[in-house]
């Protein structure tokens, strides 16, 4: 009887470490793990291209007052964000002249093409377009452990 109250604790405690950053919210994979596909990045290329350049730049410099969507300075305004904090500014408020208008597949598109020129690795499944998949992947500016 004590022998299976034991085993029973050491189950729920190794379950229960497995799933905590889950139930923290704290996201379990980084950018650095190859979250978006080449073929979703060269999408939202084309998107960007159509609906974010004229503001963002071509080489997503931004224009001031419109911010860059690349280099260290991007990099280290979302750092230890979750992608989809990110996901949601975009969705939220851009194109700034008509906000929403994209879809959510759209913006998934275009962010993974805002990673893919960051120099982010690809992956081989493409960026969600879910909030509660997108809040598991932390936005890390250096590779971690680096």
């Amino acid at each position: 009887m004590r022998l299976r109250f034991i085993v029973g604790v050491l189950v729920a405690a190794a379950l229960g470490g497995a799933f905590a950053p889950a139930l923290r919210g704290q996201a379990q994979a980084s950018v650095w793990d190859g979250v978006y596909t080449d073929e979703q990045a060269g999408r939202g290329g084309t998107i960007y291209g159509q609906s974010c350049a004229s503001c963002h730049g071509d080489r997503l410099q931004g224009k001031h007052p419109t911010p860059a969507l690349a280099g260290s300075g991007f990099k280290g305004n979302w750092n230890g964000e979750t992608v989809d904090d990110l996901f949601e500014k975009i969705q939220t408020s851009m194109p700034a002249d008509k906000p929403g208008q994209l879809s959510r597949q759209q913006n998934a598109d275009v962010l993974a093409f805002i990673l893919k020129f960051n120099e982010f690795p690809t992956g081989k499944e493409d960026l969600p377009v879910e909030a509660g998949k997108l809040k598991q992947i932390r936005f890390d500016a250096e590779r971690p452990g680096k």
